[in-house]
């Protein structure tokens, strides 16, 4: 792929084009991924469960 930036090359121009040739608009971060077990299950329940799957 090749990014052609008019002159005079400034940061702002760069980080527009990178961001247009990635499709990157947001920043994406991992926080949809944290939270809590859903609600109705004792969590120290759910650990022994799991772990006694393993073993």
């Amino acid at each position: 792929m090749i990014i052609e930036i008019k002159k005079p090359v400034t940061k702002q121009k760069v980080k527009k084009a990178l961001a247009q040739a990635t499709g990157a608009k947001k920043k994406k971060t991992l926080r949809n991924h944290f939270g809590k077990l859903k609600r109705g299950i004792d969590g120290l329940a759910y650990q022994r469960k799991v772990r006694d799957e393993w073993g």
